[in-house]
């Protein structure tokens, strides 16, 4: 009987002293900020390779985007918000539109903006942030719509959109004679022009990628993309559409001389486009040589269509060895969003965010893009109290 009576009387105890425990780490935690650790380190998969070759031990009759199926790919170069924003609000199934696109050519990931360098793009920026929101699985939200012109407030936008959450700059329209849009009311007037020097300057500060449209690709305003490259070695530039009116002579020296240099291959421009004087394999050996620098593009298949423009990214991944295939898919971006840091404004509003929760004194190891799906999840949870 004195022995049941003790084994009660430490039970009793133990939860009286489990309960003591609790109330005095709730005490000690009140009011105790989260912290937030900076977590930008990138382990790539070093097995994707290996996969690439057994894919293609296994090829058949099927299109290339099936044989690669398994293989994930971004495209960073899409205009197209406008796509998604039609299929996400109207009935739009008798057609392939948006998600849909990108599902059957197995997009992973994509960059998404939509118009550029103009006063238009304010909107579509804000639409690429939304379904960012939506979507933040298959999209990688950038912004375009800023001035160039000194004293108009270009410089203070990107800032508070680097701050917010955006994960990449541009395109931006450095340059243009040629193109369609070359009308655009913010563009440049050729790489180092404007407020761009302090804009490259502040894209390095957040490790964001920015996006350059170049048109002509050649002689002055090649010189002033070279000042940049020299000036601002720590700015990740991507060529937009480099190989679009180009040539893997011209892309050689510039890329042997600027490791901060990377080129957005719209491999649907040399593989379909009537104009185009290369073939795909033409450049190959260049990308072979420099398999770091190089992305896929779609541009949302400007002039081809969108079928035709995923179609060649597979074609050129076809014919790159299957390591340089893995980098030039997904790995070499992959890198360039996962290495960015998390930004003031997030940390700060995560913070906010934990103690309308009563999250307070948990610890979040972080980068940007983490950041911002916490940041979402948070909202979510708050939502739904």
């Amino acid at each position: 009987m004195l022995e049941s009576r003790s084994k009660w009387y430490l039970l009793y105890l133990l939860v009286y002293l489990v309960f003591i425990a609790g109330i005095l780490y709730g005490v000690m935690n009140r009011g105790k900020e989260v912290t937030i650790v900076s977590d930008t380190d990138y382990q790539q998969d070093t097995g994707v390779a290996k996969s690439v070759a057994e894919m293609r031990n296994k090829q058949g009759n099927e299109p290339l985007h099936e044989v690669y199926k398994d293989l994930p790919v971004i495209d960073v170069h899409s205009h197209s918000v406008h796509d998604l924003h039609r299929s996400e609000t109207r009935d739009m199934s008798h057609v392939t539109t948006g998600k849909d696109v990108w599902g059957k050519y197995g997009i992973d990931k994509t960059v998404l903006f939509g118009d550029v360098s103009a006063p238009s793009a304010v909107r579509t920026d804000r639409l690429s942030w939304r379904y960012y929101q939506e979507y933040p699985d298959l999209i990688y939200p950038s912004f375009s719509g800023f001035p160039l012109e000194r004293g108009e407030g270009g410089v203070e936008r990107v800032k508070e959109n680097l701050e917010q959450g955006y994960l990449a700059v541009g395109e931006i329209y450095a340059a243009s004679i040629y193109s369609p849009s070359s009308d655009v009311l913010w563009k440049g007037k050729h790489p180092y022009w404007g407020v761009l020097p302090d804009i490259y300057q502040l894209s390095a500060s957040y490790r964001a990628p920015i996006l350059l449209h170049i048109d002509p690709p050649e002689g002055t305003n090649i010189n002033y993309l070279k000042t940049a490259l020299r000036k601002h070695p720590e700015t990740i530039f991507i060529f937009a559409h480099a190989n679009v009116f180009n040539s893997p002579e011209n892309l050689d020296p510039l890329l042997a001389e600027f490791d901060n240099l990377f080129i957005d291959f719209f491999a649907g421009f040399t593989a379909y486009n009537s104009n185009s004087s290369h073939q795909l394999e033409e450049f190959v050996p260049l990308i072979e040589k420099y398999p770091d620098q190089f992305f896929l593009g779609s541009d949302s298949g400007v002039e081809i269509g969108i079928d035709k423009a995923y179609r060649a990214m597979y074609e050129l991944i076809d014919q790159l060895t299957p390591h340089t295939a893995v980098k030039v898919a997904y790995q070499n971006y992959e890198r360039l969003i996962e290495e960015q840091p998390p930004t003031e404004t997030q940390k700060q509003t995560i913070k906010e965010l934990a103690r309308e929760l009563s999250l307070e004194g948990k610890t979040f190891r972080l980068n940007k893009r983490k950041a911002n799906e916490l940041i979402f999840s948070l909202q979510d949870q708050l939502r739904s109290q």
